[in-house]
């Protein structure tokens, strides 16, 4: 085990050096020695400190420079191939590993590692899933957990629970680092998938908990929306409110932005008017712009027996805040809150038709086959349907 006081020596000295300085201020550390300050360094950057990053990229540079100037003789040692290994698995220079794989005597470590390292350089994604499907024994826990990291995805369509399994693995042996962060998220729409809702609440807790402030948290909350989408019937609003406390209130207002989204496009309006209300509450509290929670809101109450309210609404927000498709979908609401209203009550002239509670309109977008019901009279929903096609063909599918 290096000690820590050695690592940032090292990393001052690749930091603060010119490459032609340190290499004639001190001798070339091993390559164990470099790949463990990079890894020291990423984990720096999943907790949230913001001067790593810019670090991190210029010591991956340096890191570079030093392996392709290595003597032949420091391959001799294990601990430097598997070092190797791990640099290229964490965002090293793939040409670099490459020239190192294809001419360095590496005898002593199993061909299965080095061709499967050879293929992540090449991007062969069976060659990968094929070399690294069973790993040899004495494999250092960390190159074990870069390996089930980057072979995670490709395995989930495979094999789900043996790919989450691997995760799980990452997140027991490697607490705190940049690869728990990444499997943390990874994990998310596998367990979904899986149709394991405490699973997915897990991952995003410890999620939440540990790496709130990581760089990559917006990845992160666009794959929690992904996941809740995917097991919406097995979770609760209350559950999703209590995920969504723990994560800081900026944080909250697109998660929940991009909920509603989804759930107006998958014709959820219940859970689209939940969102949305939660946005609109924390736009306020932000003192933030309010109109795509409010745009949100006024969609999943069309439909309704606030079908009213809603275009009033929806015709008072100012478009010039908006993004494109959401000025579409504004339109398409405005569109199918017109028909609806257009629509009396036998013997209730001049009153306001008030669908059955519970009922909603779900504006659909391109390939979506989801659509709330609707009590009303048919005619009027294939005609409001045919006048929609033309405004549909405009909306995208995006849900961020």
């Amino acid at each position: 085990m290096i000690a820590r006081q050695t690592i940032r020596w090292l990393l001052f000295g690749l930091i603060s050096m010119p490459l032609t300085t340190a290499h004639a201020a001190m001798p070339s550390p091993e390559p164990y020695m470099l790949v463990r300050s990079m890894r020291m360094l990423q984990d720096q950057v999943a907790s949230g400190k913001p001067e790593a990053l810019p670090m991190l990229n210029r010591v991956l540079g340096h890191i570079a420079e030093q392996l392709q100037a290595a003597r032949p003789e420091v391959w001799s040692k294990p601990a430097n191939v598997y070092a190797i290994f791990i640099y290229l698995l964490n965002g090293g220079n793939p040409e670099v590993v490459r020239t190192i794989l294809t001419s360095a005597n590496l005898g002593q470590v199993d061909p299965k590692l080095v061709a499967g390292s050879l293929a992540y350089a090449d991007g062969d994604t069976l060659r990968i899933i094929e070399n690294f499907q069973e790993l040899p024994p004495n494999v250092p826990i960390e190159l074990v957990a870069s390996i089930y990291l980057v072979t995670a995805t490709q395995l989930a369509g495979l094999d789900a629970g043996t790919a989450l399994k691997r995760l799980d693995y990452i997140r027991l042996n490697a607490p705190g680092t940049l690869l728990e962060e990444a499997a943390l998220r990874r994990g998310l729409m596998i367990a979904a998938r899986l149709g394991d809702k405490d699973k997915v609440r897990l991952l995003a807790r410890n999620y939440l908990q540990r790496f709130a402030l990581s760089p990559y948290s917006e990845d992160f909350f666009r794959q929690l929306v992904d996941a809740l989408m995917v097991i919406k019937d097995k979770i609760s609003n209350a559950e999703i409110e209590e995920l969504a406390s723990l994560a800081w209130p900026g944080a909250r207002l697109p998660f929940y932005l991009r909920i509603a989204r989804g759930a107006i496009v998958d014709g959820d309006m219940q859970r689209a008017r939940f969102a949305s209300e939660q946005a609109d509450a924390l736009s306020t509290v932000l003192r933030t712009d309010d109109t795509q929670a409010k745009l949100y809101l006024a969609v999943s109450n069309v439909g309704s027996d606030k079908t009213g309210d809603a275009r009033f609404m929806l015709s008072k927000l100012p478009r010039d805040r908006l993004h494109g498709r959401d000025v579409n979908l504004l339109e398409a609401a405005i569109v199918m809150a017109n028909k609806i209203l257009a629509q009396p009550i036998a013997g209730m002239d001049g009153l306001q038709q008030a669908p059955v509670a519970g009922s909603a309109i779900a504006i659909a977008e391109p390939g979506s086959a989801k659509a709330a019901p609707v009590n009303a009279v048919d005619p009027m929903i294939d005609e409001t349907r045919k006048k929609l096609d033309a405004v549909d063909a405009l909306l995208g599918r995006a849900r961020k």
